[in-house]
């Protein structure tokens, strides 16, 4: 017996102490403040793995071999924003300040997803999933370049990739005419000074101006359209049911008529198949004769 009173003192020991683990627990739990101190710890988690667009898309400080060069620059970003058709906009008003010009310009609305919903009256709703989707190629002069690139970090929401290129002016002319070279082998020489000289307006066209090729969208959106259902349309628009049970009847009678017409053609098949019946009929009478 004092062994069974021992084993049981232990376990009422034992689950006293788990109870008030957990009842101080839950009461730390229902504490505002502990429960504050949770989430704004989880909030400081959250924000230090939160991705962060850069301060900075490209250095404004230059070294003396960079000013003492003559360079042809380009850029391409890509990015996401808030909206795309106010990110033109602004970008356009952006490149009045800076003596820029577009070059060229696509705005596209990429369909990722669609269903459709037949209506009644035999119209049709149909739901699109679509990204706004922008492409813009600028030109910029090369002292500004720097300037409008960082300009461009206020319209990011998300920024994605970035590539920055800048190559002195005699080893970019190399590379354009060598390329020149390569498409014109079997030109003439009248043919491959035009495109030399060609290839020298655009080179020093691109150092005095930098291309930058930007595209940016936006969070998908869905896009509402109609449509018609022209079969619905014209079952709903037919004859009463009266009317078209005659029709049917016409319609029957004429398809039994071209059956009949059709049948005939095979005329020659039906007296072979006569002929033999008759003969097969003649032989089982003689046979039963004999």
């Amino acid at each position: 017996m004092s062994d069974l009173a021992k084993k049981l003192t232990i376990v009422l020991i034992l689950s006293t102490a788990i109870v008030g683990c957990s009842k101080k627990e839950e009461g730390m739990a229902s504490d505002p403040s502990v429960a504050a101190e949770r989430t704004a710890s989880n909030s400081d988690i959250v924000q230090e793995n939160t991705v962060k667009n850069p301060e900075q898309l490209v250095g404004t400080q230059q070294s003396a071999l960079e000013q003492n060069r003559q360079l042809v620059k380009s850029a391409q970003l890509q990015f996401e924003v808030k909206d795309v058709l106010q990110t033109a906009s602004a970008l356009e008003q952006q490149l009045l300040q800076y003596n820029g010009y577009i070059e060229n310009k696509q705005i596209d609305y990429q369909v990722s997803d669609r269903s459709q919903r037949d209506r009644i009256d035999g119209s049709i709703d149909i739901y699109e999933k679509i990204t706004p989707f922008v492409e813009l190629t600028v030109r910029i002069p090369n002292d500004q370049v720097t300037t409008f690139l960082n300009k461009l970090l206020p319209l990011m929401l998300n920024f994605n990739t970035q590539s920055y290129e800048a190559k002195r002016y005699e080893l970019k002319l190399l590379e354009e005419k060598l390329n020149t070279a390569n498409q014109s082998n079997s030109a003439s020489n009248t043919v491959n000074n035009q495109l030399q000289q060609l290839t020298d307006l655009e080179v020093k066209d691109r150092l005095a101006y930098s291309t930058i090729r930007l595209e940016f969208f936006q969070q998908p959106k869905v896009r509402k359209s109609h449509d018609l259902n022209i079969h619905r349309i014209a079952t709903m628009d037919s004859e009463p049911l009266l009317t078209r049970i005659g029709e049917a009847f016409k319609v029957g009678l004429s398809y039994f008529k071209e059956t009949i017409l059709w049948l005939i053609q095979f005329w020659a098949f039906f007296l072979v198949i006569i002929a033999i019946w008759v003969i097969r009929k003649a032989y089982r009478l003689r046979k039963q004769g004999s």
